[in-house]
């Protein structure tokens, strides 16, 4: 685990995307749990650091490509945490909407789609969820991405990139649905007055 801020940290034991943990008042909080090769991994990086597993009381999605989310049911049933993700993704889980394009199409077949949670709240607009922890819908990646902010910190999922210089650029257009939508999300994530920008898939940086 990497130390970012005074309650977020970066847990690189992770399988998949990025997970980065906040020590909140309310409960450990997971965003992007990742893969369930890594269930326990990321438990035993908890324990090293004196933190019990168990404590963990919020699951946070940025979206619901396996990457990011397949192990988030897992984490669900062995501590009861309550699951945050968009209300348009949650329908590609559900069958009640279909998968975007073909790219993704194909993915869900090689990876499969991850499980939906239990003790889910849907999130349909721009919503503080937890005291201090805003959600912010970035459709374009996924039709119900979202990012989250806490503090100075800003847990982008697959709404972009960071750069060395810590700037912001998009993932390539063929795994994004809409890339209209991505460049108005990318533009929303820019306006967000924070320090510190957490992507899925780049390493964190300072603005």
């Amino acid at each position: 685990m990497q130390q970012l801020t005074d309650r977020v940290w970066w847990i690189t034991e992770a399988v998949g995307a990025h997970c980065y943990l906040i020590d909140h008042p309310d409960g450990l909080v997971l965003i992007d749990p990742g893969m369930s090769l890594g269930l326990n991994r990321v438990a035993h990086a908890l324990h090293a650091s004196g933190r019990s597993p168990r404590a963990v009381s919020h699951l946070l999605l940025t979206h619901y490509d396996a990457d990011h989310a397949q192990v988030a049911a897992a984490w669900q049933r062995r501590t009861g945490a309550g699951v945050w993700l968009g209300a348009a993704d949650a329908a590609i889980l559900t069958g009640a909407a279909a998968i975007p394009t073909g790219f993704r199409r194909l993915m869900g077949g090689v990876l499969g789609l991850p499980e939906l949670p239990g003790g889910l709240h849907l999130v349909e607009g721009r919503d503080e969820i937890l005291p201090g922890i805003e959600a912010v819908p970035t459709p374009g990646h996924t039709p119900g991405h979202l990012v989250f902010t806490s503090a100075d910190v800003v847990f982008l999922g697959d709404s972009a990139m960071v750069t060395s210089q810590g700037a912001l650029t998009p993932l390539p257009p063929f795994l994004n649905c809409d890339p209209v939508a991505v460049q108005t999300s990318l533009a929303v994530v820019e306006d967000l007055d924070v320090a510190w920008r957490c992507a899925g898939h780049s390493a964190p940086r300072r603005r």
